[in-house]
């Protein structure tokens, strides 16, 4: 088979700030929400807006949160997410927005 490929747009990678007050409050919320310490992890891809926008505004605090656990197959034909999962992601926002 023959395979051609055209490249149309790249993008860069992002990598958060953890050494902020925000990224602490939110870190506060999820041990309140989830009864434990958060915990970080890496993923391969990035939203390419970030990087944009960590770029145009130095400043500002981004942090990326999702409603998902380890069976959510997010993206797979079969995707579902806990209802456990909603409510705990529910409540951190709640109680990052209340300033935990």
């Amino acid at each position: 088979m023959r395979l051609s490929v055209e490249v149309e747009a790249t993008g860069h990678p992002f990598r958060m700030a953890t050494d902020g007050p925000a990224y602490r409050r939110m870190a506060a919320a999820m041990q309140s929400a989830y009864g434990r310490p958060m915990a970080q992890l890496g993923q391969g891809g990035s939203i390419p807006l970030c990087t944009v926008l960590a770029e145009t505004y130095p400043e500002a605090e981004i942090l990326l949160i999702g409603v998902e656990e380890p069976q959510a197959r997010i993206h797979a034909p079969n995707e579902s997410v806990a209802p456990e999962e909603i409510a705990a992601m529910a409540l951190t926002e709640a109680l990052f927005l209340r300033g935990h």
